[in-house]
């Protein structure tokens, strides 16, 4: 007689809540502004394109890309042209954490994406009564169908899920091949640190903070120094100051600003500061740096602190 051993299969995530659900398919140049304080949103283009309104930025969604905005981001999705639809649908899961490789990222999987969506809005379609009527989906409050098929709203918890892993499977791919189940923590730390990057660099010329960072990741302070420290060898802070100075670098070499324009455009807190920062992680100072073509080249000093 064999012995059986139960054994509990891993989930990456889990879709618990839908909040709203929209098949955008008629033209829809304006949108209202909306943040889903606890809810991602999957915003899934299934023909033509579509735009989605993030601050002053404006991202173009074509057919078969998905985009998922996470928890606190105001945003607006529209469609403009007549053809084209698209799906967008907000929820809430465990284990939103793994979600965060695929905040700020357009994944095309054409191939995947459309067919799910479709299934998506078929099960949706099936389990709900339409909030506006029987032109097109749009739920925003939600009230079973009489007549639900067997495990409708069930389903629509699988294709989500079913995309939500294949997004990830495509952000954390290694050298052109799926990341195991055993090394996606791993995976997903390294491009959480890929982004925490991305987003020093492009906010680097204002005060930024580990606490500004930590809140823009939905991560605690102490958590994202954690893993980030882990990863990269060197803490948040360090790596802030390393772009600031790389970019003061520029700045002295191309431009005729003064010390203390350059000090207050990086966001240090004085000119002085800037100075004794400069010269202590480059070897000389940044007026002599200025001056001398030959020390342009001179790579900083590293320099660890403890966040």
């Amino acid at each position: 007689m064999f012995g059986y051993e139960k054994y509990k299969l891993s989930r990456i995530v889990t879709v618990q809540e839908i909040v709203s659900a929209d098949l955008m398919r008629v033209p829809r140049k304006r949108s209202l502004r909306h943040t889903h304080a606890e809810a991602w949103e999957l915003c899934c283009c299934i023909r033509g394109q579509m735009e989605v309104e993030r601050g002053e930025t404006v991202t173009i969604v074509q057919e078969g890309e998905v985009l998922l905005i996470s928890p606190g981001v105001e945003h607006a999705p529209v469609t403009k042209c007549k053809g084209d639809v698209a799906l967008v649908v907000s929820f809430t899961c465990t284990n939103s954490e793994h979600l965060r490789p695929l905040q700020e990222v357009i994944s095309d999987m054409a191939e995947e994406s459309i067919p799910i969506a479709n299934k998506i809005v078929a099960e949706l379609e099936a389990s709900f009564m339409h909030n506006r009527g029987a032109y097109r989906l749009h739920l925003l409050h939600f009230v079973p169908s009489l007549d639900t098929p067997l495990g409708a709203e069930q389903l629509v918890c699988c294709y989500l899920e079913q995309l939500l892993i294949l997004l990830l499977r495509q952000v954390t791919m290694e050298k052109g091949a799926v990341v195991r189940t055993d090394y996606f923590k791993k995976a997903m730390q390294g491009y959480l640190v890929e982004q925490v990057d991305d987003y020093i660099v492009r906010h680097i010329r204002k005060r930024l903070t580990v606490e500004e960072i930590a809140e823009y990741f939905h991560y605690s302070r102490t958590r994202l120094s954690t893993v980030y420290k882990q990863i990269k060898g060197i803490g948040i802070n360090d790596s802030i100051t390393q772009e600031q100075l790389r970019q003061a670098k520029i700045l002295l070499t191309n431009t005729d600003k003064s010390i203390t324009q350059i000090a207050e455009e990086l966001g240090f807190s004085s000119p002085q500061y800037f100075s004794r920062k400069f010269t202590k992680k480059v070897g000389v100072a940044p007026s002599h740096y200025a001056q001398n073509r030959s020390l342009h080249d001179r790579p900083l000093v590293e320099e660890h602190t403890t966040e």
